[in-house]
């Protein structure tokens, strides 16, 4: 087999977050810098849109991938060296235009960026993505509780493998470990760009099934998978920054600033809005539910879990988040972060005020 790289995957979303892909043969390369002027990093492809979900009719299907060179890897668990890009899509009719395609999600998101994040403003995003492991038979792997290791977390080497092969592809990794339910993981991948971020957690998905697949594991990002076993989510730490300065952060140690609480205001006022597109399935809604640290009412508290909206705990206005604790991921990234965009803009330009914070257990 050849040392060198020899195929790009095209990788884009379709309308329901999950990625999909088109492989194209490229000029023989040693490495991702010789890779970046080849005709295929530079000009795409073409692809089908009418069977993609929710990206063109059958009647106006000719589609064409751009690639976006800024997010030119090579892929870590495959036995061929490949290279992957993430594309926008674009009709055909519209390349010399430079515009891409109304449908796409990834293209949602930079309008929404150009609309209402103006003057170097950009939100950054840290998220909790929490799956299953389960058998070839469709068991539960193990019997763990939240933070045990090996061996009472059997699959740890499994777990590790997709932690590092997400650092290779540039995504940045805080923690991984065993979580609540019963052989339920999760790896936190560190704050970015959300723009980055929605990226990553296309890319991640397909990693750690792919990685897990190898050692003989199934891998399951349901949110839901039974009644009595806590679901799965991705928590959504937000910050909105403005070039250097985190704009969440108040004069008051461990306080939100004005701009924070009236960002939080909008997620609140258009919480049920977003849900639509933070919880896209059936199965989302059977893990919000009351016990299983899932959000049920709309609100929020400082470092309180059982809320929809949780302000942790923080010493430095450079550090100040909020958490939005209801999406999972069977979600599409690109247009949940455009609507917690729109939403949390809307209530900071109409300096909109949130209720009182919540610190009892409001199940």
């Amino acid at each position: 087999m050849s040392d060198s790289i020899s195929y790009v995957v095209l990788q884009f979303s379709d309308l329901e977050g999950q990625l999909k892909a088109m492989v194209v043969p490229c000029r023989p390369a040693h490495n991702l810098e010789d890779l970046e002027s080849d005709p295929v990093v530079q000009e795409g492809s073409s692809v089908d849109g009418s069977s993609v979900a929710g990206l063109a009719s059958v009647e106006a299907s000719d589609l064409r991938l751009k690639p976006d060179p800024s997010t030119l890897v090579e892929l870590p668990y495959t036995a061929r060296r490949l290279a992957a890009v993430m594309c926008w899509v674009q009709r055909k009719e519209d390349i010399d235009l430079g515009k891409f395609h109304d449908l796409d999600g990834r293209a949602v998101l930079q309008k929404v960026y150009d609309r209402y994040l103006p003057d170097g403003m950009h939100l950054r995003v840290k998220t909790e993505p929490e799956f299953f492991f389960l058998t070839a038979d469709g068991e539960l792997l193990d019997e763990g509780q939240y933070a045990d290791t090996y061996p009472a977390c059997p699959a740890q080497d499994t777990l590790l493998e997709i932690a590092t092969a997400a650092q290779e592809m540039g995504i940045g990794v805080r923690v991984a470990h065993h979580e609540v339910g019963t052989a339920q993981h999760e790896i936190e991948l560190e704050f970015s760009d959300a723009r980055k971020m929605a990226d990553s957690i296309l890319r991640f998905k397909n990693l750690a099934r792919a990685l897990a697949l190898e050692d003989g594991i199934d891998v399951t990002f349901m949110p839901k998978l039974f009644p009595d076993v806590a679901g799965s989510g991705l928590h959504c730490h937000l910050q909105l920054w403005k070039e250097d300065e985190n704009l969440f952060g108040g004069d008051t140690q461990g306080e939100l600033s004005d701009t924070a609480k009236s960002f939080l205001a909008g997620l609140m006022e258009h919480a049920p809005a977003i849900t639509a597109i933070a919880n896209s399935t059936i199965n989302s809604y059977k893990r919000l539910v009351p016990h299983h640290e899932a959000p049920v009412y709309i609100s929020w508290g400082y470092r309180n879990r059982t809320a929809l909206i949780r302000v942790p705990l923080f010493t430095t206005p450079e550090k100040a988040a909020i958490e939005f604790r209801s999406p999972d991921m069977m979600t599409n990234p690109y247009l949940l972060f455009a609507a917690i965009i729109v939403a949390g803009m809307d209530g900071v330009e109409n300096s909109a005020e949130p209720p009182e914070p919540l610190t009892q257990d409001i199940f």
